[in-house]
């Protein structure tokens, strides 16, 4: 197997390994379930990721796109609600909490039941299975955006630099490929960018790791 296709497999090892480390060392903590369900989903996100690029038909890469943008909808609900504990700032910004995760719901909904609203279908690259977006897709993106967004006034009004750069991380990671596809198309620049969420996943969950054990402490 080469690297190209082993990587997602260990990426989603990776966090598995966080996520279940979190999960028994702090079974009685609502913060450590909280980051074991944000790992949980970037685990499933890579897996998506390798789906993507492993399979043999169109088929099969639109279900890991499908199941790509299944966890494009849970990360920032999820990462919100964990940094409002972190900050501790759940109880002021529970109405937010709340919105932020029926938004995510409504976006989960329409990935099982209507995904072709999300991706359409998939097209072969020489590396992967590219999605042709559905008609709520750029919505999604600006969901993503959006929350990643909100995160960083209650991280930067307590003082959690980590939290920061881990939002930035996430936030610009997709926003520069979206822009690099953009550019690619109008035929400004001749060279894909390749996708930089799976590496950026890798540092975000490794600064958030560290704020949550900083948490504990």
């Amino acid at each position: 197997m080469s690297t190209h296709l082993a990587l997602p497999l260990l990426v989603a090892a990776v966090h598995v390994a966080l996520g279940v480390g979190a999960a028994a060392s702090g079974r009685d903590r609502p913060t450590q379930w909280l980051f074991a369900a944000l790992a949980g989903v970037l685990a499933l996100a890579a897996l998506g990721v390798y789906q993507i690029r492993h399979a043999p038909d169109a088929a099969g890469g639109l279900l890991g796109q499908r199941v790509l943008h299944l966890t494009f909808a849970l990360t920032p609900a999820v990462y919100y609600h964990l940094v409002c504990r972190l900050t501790r700032t759940v109880e002021t910004r529970r109405t937010t909490v709340r919105m932020v995760y029926a938004g995510a719901a409504v976006f989960v909904l329409v990935s099982l039941l209507v995904p072709s609203l999300l991706v359409r279908e998939v097209v072969r690259t020489p590396r992967e299975w590219a999605p042709v977006t559905g008609p709520l897709g750029l919505l999604l993106f600006a969901y993503y955006l959006a929350v990643m967004a909100a995160t960083l006034r209650p991280l930067r009004g307590a003082q959690r630099k980590a939290l920061v750069a881990a939002s930035l991380v996430m936030l610009l990671a997709p926003l520069v490929n979206f822009v690099a596809v953009f550019l690619v198309q109008a035929r400004v620049i001749g060279l894909a960018v390749p996708s930089l969420r799976m590496p950026a996943s890798v540092v975000f969950i490794a600064l958030v790791w560290f704020a949550t054990r900083e948490n504990a402490t």
